[in-house]
């Protein structure tokens, strides 16, 4: 039995990045997305260093957080794989995490998705 979602709105808002407070740069990286809107869920994300574009699959920790141990060097791109029942469309957000990400810190991904 699948769940249904809920659409959710955030007015205004860009989908925000948190780095969990358990992260440990640069060994392990683990991060909630934020002010996701529209009806479909994100089912995959993938980490991708901006230089070589090398990309990594992240794991689904629970719910919105995503880890990784291992994750790739210097500025990092995330791409996320927005689903439902009919349709699949990956999202590249236009801000990077920074290479010097810290834990706790939030980062703007510079858009706003209702898909």
């Amino acid at each position: 039995m699948r769940l249904q979602s809920v659409p959710c709105s955030y007015p205004g808002k860009n989908i925000t990045i948190k780095i969990d407070e358990n992260s440990n740069y640069p060994h392990y990286l683990a991060f909630i997305i934020w002010h996701q809107q529209g009806k479909k869920d994100i089912t995959a994300v993938q980490l991708c260093e901006t230089q070589n574009f090398v990309c990594k699959l992240l794991d689904r920790s629970y719910g919105a957080v995503w880890t990784t141990t291992s994750p790739p060097r210097g500025p990092l791109s995330i791409r996320m794989l927005f689903s439902d029942d009919d349709d699949e469309t990956w999202l590249i957000p236009v801000n990077n995490i920074p290479g010097d990400w810290k834990p706790g810190t939030t980062y703007d991904s510079g858009v706003q998705v209702n898909i």
